[in-house]
């Protein structure tokens, strides 16, 4: 360890980076869906191959992006949860209530869209769209969020007795 420092870990700037990131691809979904809508409600003939195509490409635009927003925010609570300073504040309830919209909240999106091609007739589209949304939200609740979301727990569990 001759003249070697030790590199401090900065998890500000850390969640700040990815939150950055988080507007960029909110911002990205945004577009795939205001894209997906203008389509929908101006294509003379939705039911046309290749309008069906764009439609798709847009829709799985808007699950990459709002997926990613996803990992995003798992990261940075990730982060949070490891570093040794406390940075999330502490609202176990409050987190609940955030946590359960957050992933209500994109379900409710890709729903949305699947939904508008079956008012517009494009029933394979549906059905296309409501199984990856269903198998997509499934994988991503039980793979990725619930253990996470379970260490979460544990940890502020074991930080509000350890203050009593």
């Amino acid at each position: 360890m001759s003249g070697e420092k030790a590199v401090i870990y900065d998890h500000a700037s850390s969640i700040f980076f990815v939150n950055t990131l988080q507007i960029q691809c909110g911002l990205l979904a945004g577009f795939a869906f205001t894209g997906t809508l203008v389509l929908l409600t101006r294509l003379g003939d939705p039911s046309a191959f290749l309008s069906q195509l764009v439609l798709v490409i847009l829709y799985l635009m808007i699950h990459v992006f709002l997926g990613a927003y996803s990992e995003l925010h798992i990261m940075n609570l990730l982060v949070s949860m490891r570093s040794p300073k406390r940075i999330i504040p502490n609202y176990l309830d409050r987190w609940r209530i955030i946590n359960a919209y957050l992933n209500i909240g994109p379900f409710l999106v890709y729903l949305s869209v699947s939904i508008m091609f079956l008012v517009n007739k494009l029933t394979i589209l549906f059905i296309l769209t409501f199984c990856i949304t269903i198998l997509g939200n499934a994988t991503h609740y039980f793979r990725r969020w619930k253990p996470i979301y379970q260490e979460f727990l544990a940890k502020e569990e074991k930080l509000s007795t350890s203050k009593v």
